[in-house]
């Protein structure tokens, strides 16, 4: 049987899921893709310095934005969290969280409405580990690009995450939205 070159640009969503392989197969594959994106943000970072963060935030952005395309549309931060969580969490698990005490997930200020995010099992988290990079680097503002740009798919609104504590076993960020502009 001749094997047959494909070249373009391929949707995950045209891939079929029997693909062959074990999970073995598919788990050095991971570890080995893990390392390239690895060496691949550290090398940007040499490279562009500062500007690192910027163009791979603005990746990571592209591909929220895409990967929210197919979502239920709604003005409702919680909603729209529960939503993404079902797509977007198999990559970067992550659930809202409040500190004890407070009533509600999100917090109304003024014109703009705010969420704690717990981040766990997060692909960029374990690869870094992996790879012995410090978190706050490109590959983090690859995922903080994902979720404002899902975000912004999902409300149509503006959104920005903020960092508030980086460790080995999970990430707590802040997503803020603001209503009245996109």
């Amino acid at each position: 049987m001749a094997i047959q070159e494909v070249r373009g640009t391929f949707k995950p969503e045209l891939i079929p899921k029997e693909t062959g392989g074990d999970i073995d197969d598919y788990e050095d594959a991971l570890h080995v893709l893990m390392k390239f994106m690895g060496s691949m943000s550290s090398a940007l970072e040499q490279v562009s310095g500062r500007g690192a963060n910027a163009i791979v935030y603005q990746a990571g952005k592209r591909m929220g934005h895409d990967a929210a395309k197919m979502m239920e549309k709604t003005d409702n931060l919680e909603q729209a969290m529960d939503e993404m969580g079902e797509v977007l969490g198999h990559e970067f698990y992550y659930r809202m969280w409040k500190p004890a005490g407070q009533e509600n997930y999100t917090v109304e200020k003024g014109d703009e409405t705010v969420v704690k995010l717990l981040f766990r099992d997060c692909v960029v988290r374990q690869t870094l580990r992996r790879t012995g990079l410090p978190q706050k680097g490109p590959l983090c503002y690859l995922l903080y690009g994902y979720m404002v740009g899902a975000v912004e798919e999902v409300m149509g609104i503006k959104g920005k995450v903020d960092v508030d504590h980086v460790g080995p076993n999970a990430c707590l960020k802040t997503l803020t939205i603001k209503w009245g502009g996109k």
